[in-house]
């Protein structure tokens, strides 16, 4: 089964912990279209409830390819793998690596913090929680030089371990998802 998701403004959704995320990108950038990475975008200026949920991630090879500089213990929980100093190719399930390479390469063509909203079925929930956001870095005021993400991994109400079961099913249970 192919992951969908929906390409959403911030403004389009109730962002919960992410707009903490998205209030200190803001603050940090300046007159900047982004900020810089550890000049003005620090993860140890975050609550440290939100840094297990974040990750960073380099623009390499004129973006043909990602390197992640931080893969949150959330991440490694949820998704059963570490990605910290390896690259999105690198990624042990060709899904999650399409998907994550899509979502970089759209932000990077709208260079604007963007919401990529899963899809599950939501007729009875107002505020869906199955969301990246993702938000561009830029070490030259100018070019995207990576990007800054947030997914509440923890959040009670989200469905992540039915997501990560439709594209990884062989390798993914309930029971290992905490």
């Amino acid at each position: 089964m192919e992951l969908k998701y929906e390409i959403l403004e911030v403004d389009d959704i109730d962002l919960g912990p992410a707009q903490t995320v998205l209030d200190y990108w803001n603050s940090v950038r300046g007159g900047a279209f982004a900020p810089a990475w550890m000049r003005q975008f620090r993860l140890s200026d975050l609550p440290p409830r939100i840094v297990p949920d974040m990750t960073v991630i380099d623009r390499i090879d004129a973006g043909q390819n990602f390197y992640y500089r931080f893969w949150g213990t959330n991440h490694v929980l949820m998704k059963g793998f570490e990605m910290t100093g390896k690259t999105i190719d690198q990624t042990p399930n060709k899904t999650i690596q399409h998907i994550g390479t899509r979502q970089l390469e759209i932000t990077f063509q709208r260079r604007r913090p963007t919401v990529f909203l899963y899809s599950i079925d939501y007729p009875s929930r107002h505020r869906p929680t199955e969301f990246i956001l993702r938000l561009p870095l830029s070490d030259d005021g100018a070019a995207i030089s990576g990007f800054a993400s947030f997914q509440d991994l923890n959040a009670a109400d989200a469905r992540w371990e039915t997501l990560m079961e439709n594209v990884w099913p062989e390798q993914f249970s309930a029971d290992d998802a905490r």
